[in-house]
């Protein structure tokens, strides 16, 4: 779920690189993180349990700009794609805004690639979020290795749904940012709705009743590869954001960088406290937008007590004789036992008061009667 701060105009939105285990997730977010300029990127972050086999993922806040006003960051995130991190991938998707599925393009992964699609399905059904309402593209990585699927076959397993996809090389850094920008304008699409004040909405004409989510269909299993027509080009993508990222010029090849292991911080926790430390983390992360939204707190303790003393040297002129309703209901007349006290504190005089209703005066708060004291005349 995206984090909106319309007082500092910030918003985060996550994204998460979903895949069969060395699909090439982490290369992809390598890539990205070494041609980043430093100023628009924060620390890659890896947790890692105590588990034989590394639990590890890759958290990376990138800083896009202005879009539509906010201040825009993505926060990107790999699964590890091993079946036994099964739990650990539902926690990474938890609040997902947008999806990158990485397919590996290797024929012997072609069943690995089905059944990581499938699982990223049951994940979000599990959530209560249904595959084809989420921002998803398609990359169809390590298309510069031999013995690869066609880009038909990739899309006849994978692509229920008529998603975009885009052919790439991770190791190579080819693909890698075309990906990127196809899920962030997704994703902002998608979050373009929410980006609009509650005024902007009711100027809107009424939409159409949204149509019913298509019925995703699956190939029951692998067969023989037969001939086949090309599938018609993706849709395009929607032009109403563009997303631009600061890229380094360096001298070193796009080879090179994707390959360097960025400097990560690690985080060391057992598999019971993953779920935590992710929300932990990413509270971190979020410190300068969920900070701004707190409003600085003034003591107030001082005019407070001023206020205080102030209302009991100033007692009301009108105190308030609180009764039950029934006593209210046709009052016209009033009786009352008047005790005065001496400033000493003294009893002075008790006496009984009628009130006729000539005195009495109805406020949308009750009955006021208003008394005056006056001297009382001795007898003679």
């Amino acid at each position: 779920m995206a984090f909106f701060n319309y007082a500092t105009m910030q918003m985060a939105a996550k994204v998460v690189y979903y895949g069969a285990g060395l699909c090439g997730k982490t290369t992809n977010l390598q890539y990205i993180y070494n041609k980043t300029s430093p100023k628009s990127r924060g620390e890659m972050v890896s947790l890692e349990t105590e588990s034989d086999r590394t639990l590890f993922f890759d958290l990376l806040p990138l800083e896009v700009g202005v879009i539509a006003g906010f201040k825009t960051r993505f926060q990107l995130y790999t699964v590890p794609g091993q079946v036994f991190y099964g739990e650990t991938r539902r926690m990474v998707l938890k609040g997902v805004d947008g999806v990158v599925f990485v397919a590996d393009s290797q024929r012997p992964m072609r069943e690995a690639n089905i059944e990581s699609l499938k699982d990223l399905e049951k994940n979000l059904q599990d959530m209560g979020v249904n595959l084809a309402d989420v921002p998803l593209v398609l990359q169809f990585n390590k298309r510069d290795l031999p013995n690869l699927l066609t880009v038909e076959e990739l899309n006849r397993d994978l692509n229920w749904c008529d998603w975009s996809y885009f052919n790439a090389s991770a190791v190579n850094g080819m693909g890698v940012f075309d990906t990127l920008k196809g899920i962030s304008r997704l994703t902002l699409h998608a979050l373009k709705g929410k980006l609009a004040r509650p005024a902007e909405t009711v100027a809107q004409p009424a939409a159409p009743p949204p149509a019913a989510a298509p019925e995703l269909s699956r190939p029951a299993e692998a067969s023989p590869v037969t001939a086949a027509p090309p599938p018609p080009p993706p849709p395009p993508l929607p032009s109403a954001v563009e997303v631009e990222f600061a890229t380094l010029v360096t001298a070193a090849s796009d080879k090179e960088l994707a390959r360097r292991a960025p400097k990560l911080k690690t985080v060391t926790t057992t598999s019971l406290r993953v779920a935590s430390e992710l929300d932990r983390i990413r509270e971190s992360l979020l410190g300068p937008i969920l900070s701004a939204a707190r409003p600085k707190v003034k003591d107030l303790t001082p005019q407070l007590d001023d206020l205080r003393r102030a209302s009991l040297q100033h007692a009301p002129a009108e105190p308030v004789l609180e009764v039950p309703p029934k006593a209210l209901q046709g009052l016209d007349s009033l009786g009352l036992r008047v005790t005065v006290k001496e400033a000493g504190g003294g009893e002075a005089f008790v006496g009984d008061l009628t009130v006729g209703s000539d005195g009495l005066q109805r406020t949308g708060d009750g009955w006021i009667v208003r008394i005056r004291l006056a001297p009382k005349q001795e007898d003679r």
